[in-house]
């Protein structure tokens, strides 16, 4: 079952959101409500849902940054309202959906069922870096890292890694001989995975092998052997020139 919480205050459109939910998805469970900023914390914390509906006027109303506040959640959203001024702000927090009321059939089944597509690819992913992690502790080689794609792994040496950048939730792998790996896992577990192989992150999105530095620039960018350019942050330079004197 998927759990689901609602986030709006109690009239008939949300009575008829969760009749349509509950007769054309029986794999959603709604597992709680709530119509308050203070209400839908503590519901998130205590029900750990994977899929919010929420009203977007409820978090406008109380001055919420909405790219802020969806950052870094551990749940899908679909946003609703009762007009379409806030579909950009919709996109820009990656909603599954936006939902206006009254509700149209059509728009629920399209924003649930991207919704749970996305939940079915959290599972996987999650299934995957278990996979990943146990091979990676139970291979005699230790050079070697299983880079789960979409196609499935794709098993290189960490010797061969050049840099790695974050594409939002993926992460494009870039090697001697390759530029277009594209992982599923986000930059967060690639340093997890290689910063004890001498790899360093001198950028949010970015975590290069020290090994393969040609040359750095004093504005602020590293030049690496395959002659791509990355941004040193202005709060890491110090960090990385110290990194770099240790190499």
């Amino acid at each position: 079952m998927i759990k689901s919480i609602i986030v709006d205050k109690p009239d008939d459109s949300l009575l008829s959101l969760e009749r349509m939910l509950s007769h054309r998805f029986h794999e959603i469970y709604i597992c709680g409500k709530a119509k308050t900023l203070t209400a839908i914390s503590k519901l998130v914390n205590d029900m750990k849902p994977e899929l919010v509906f929420i009203n977007v006027n409820l978090l406008l109303h109380e001055g919420i940054d909405l790219n802020k506040y969806f950052k870094n959640v551990n749940y899908e959203i679909v946003f609703i309202s009762d007009t379409d001024n806030y579909v950009v702000d919709a996109i820009n927090c990656s909603a599954c959906g936006y939902l206006i009321k009254p509700f149209q059939k059509k728009h629920l089944n399209n924003a649930v069922n991207n919704a749970l597509l996305r939940i079915s690819l959290k599972q996987d992913n999650s299934r995957n870096k278990i996979l990943v992690e146990k091979y990676f502790k139970q291979s005699c080689n230790e050079d070697v890292i299983g880079i789960p794609t979409i196609e499935g792994f794709e098993f290189i040496s960490i010797n061969e890694i050049i840099r790695c950048e974050g594409l939002q939730k993926c992460t494009r792998v870039i090697t001697k001989e390759r530029t277009d790996i594209i992982s599923s896992y986000n930059l967060g577990e690639f340093r997890k995975l290689l910063e004890p192989y001498g790899f360093y992150s001198p950028h949010k999105s970015h975590l290069i092998n020290l090994k393969y530095i040609r040359k750095y620039h004093r504005e602020g960018n590293i030049l690496m052997i395959n002659d791509s350019f990355v941004p040193v942050a202005k709060r890491k330079k110090r960090e990385f020139l110290n990194h770099v004197k240790h190499i």
